[in-house]
């Protein structure tokens, strides 16, 4: 009876002590998983970028005056030679009213002077004429002197003299008036404009307008900016990378847009890198060097427009097929870059060697085989011989 009861509490500790060791054995982590893989892998910077006009032409004023309303709407289509803006000219105050009005009576009473001086002289040149020709026919017949004869030809071509001064005094005259009726042009805004008095402006080039920068009619001022014509119909896409890289960019790089509102992805190629960088403040208000991408577009959507804000992929390096590893599952120490590889559901701590990175794959170059399983997004539970589940 007594060896009975003993067995009962040995088998009940042993109970005891099993279930205690099944509840105390480590629980295995629930762990998401990766797989090392040969396919195709590119390298990308990524930035955002704006869509703009390649080539616009900047239509400014080539005087001041008043500028006429313009029919012109952007997106409008023009041609070179076309007549896109008038400017007429700039009604005057009544101050410079009275002072212009005053500069052209004044001319006129010039004219009127240089006139009558100019009849006067024209009378006393022809008079002067008919006596010389009197003394030349008495000095053939030897009825005057030479020294005579001599005298009325010089008088004849110093009358001729001051008729040609007065015939440019009355030109002068002249010249004046058109000045001062030139001042009036455009005293009050209400009258009609002479189509001479008009300056029109007409297109540089056949292009589309993307810009109407002045729409109502106001006095303006020479050199103000009217209108915005592309000489092309086609954008071009800038986007600033930092300076350290943009110096992996080079001409003729592929280029990946995304982000622009359409399903689809736009293909595009580096065109140039400019030359000067400039300072630019970031988000977090640190001074950035950066320099200005220009991409050109291969299929662009017609519904995209200028100033449209585009994600652009800039492709540095790219293969058909490497081996890659996702870049969620490396992490960087002291000794360098890890992963975690899972084998029969157990995680082995491993050092690798990558290569170029992107942000959804990294290029493996060491420390990984081709379709090992690797853990991704690891947390701070996982270490080297812990058991996971999947």
């Amino acid at each position: 009876m007594l060896r009975d009861h003993l067995w009962l509490k040995i088998t009940a500790a042993v109970i005891l002590l099993a279930a205690a060791l099944f509840l105390l054995r480590p629980v295995p982590i629930e762990v998401e998983l990766g797989v090392v893989e040969m396919r195709p892998f590119f390298e990308a910077i990524e930035e955002q970028g704006r869509t703009r006009a390649r080539n616009p032409f900047l239509v400014t004023a080539p005087v001041s005056g008043r500028l006429l309303r313009t029919s012109l709407d952007e997106g409008d289509r023009v041609s070179s030679g076309e007549v896109i803006a008038a400017i007429a000219p700039a009604p005057q105050d009544q101050r410079s009213l009275a002072f212009a009005q005053a500069n052209l009576a004044a001319a006129e009473a010039r004219l009127t002077v240089a006139n009558a001086s100019l009849q006067e002289m024209m009378s006393a040149y022809e008079r002067i004429g008919r006596e010389r020709e009197r003394r030349e026919e008495l000095f053939s017949r030897n009825l005057a002197s030479a020294e005579e004869v001599e005298l009325y030809r010089q008088l004849h071509s110093a009358e001729q003299s001051r008729v040609e001064s007065a015939e440019a005094s009355v030109l002068a005259a002249q010249a004046d008036i058109d000045s001062a009726r030139a001042l009036l042009l455009g005293v009050d805004p209400d009258d009609p404009i002479s189509e001479q008095a008009v300056i029109e402006i007409k297109a540089p080039v056949t292009g589309t307008v993307y810009a109407v920068l002045e729409e109502n009619e106001r006095v303006i001022q020479a050199g103000t900016p009217l209108l915005e014509i592309s000489n092309q119909d086609s954008l071009e896409v800038v986007v600033d990378l930092l300076t350290q890289d943009a110096v992996k960019v080079e001409p003729g790089d592929t280029v990946y847009i995304v982000g622009w509102g359409g399903d689809r992805t736009i293909n595009a190629i580096v065109r140039t890198i400019e030359p000067e960088a400039f300072t630019k403040v970031s988000a977090l208000g640190v001074d950035e060097q950066r320099v200005n991408v220009i991409i050109d577009l291969i299929d662009p959507p017609e519904n995209l427009g200028a100033e449209y804000r585009v994600e652009v992929a800039i492709v540095t390096w790219q293969a058909n097929s490497t081996l890659t590893i996702p870049t969620s599952a490396i992490f960087q120490r002291s000794t360098g870059w890890h992963t975690f590889v899972v084998a029969d559901n157990q995680v082995e701590l491993r050092s690798v060697l990558i290569g170029q990175r992107g942000r959804e794959h990294t290029r493996v170059l060491g420390g990984v085989t081709e379709g090992e399983q690797v853990v991704v997004y690891p947390s701070d539970l996982i270490n080297d011989g812990v058991e996971v589940s999947i």
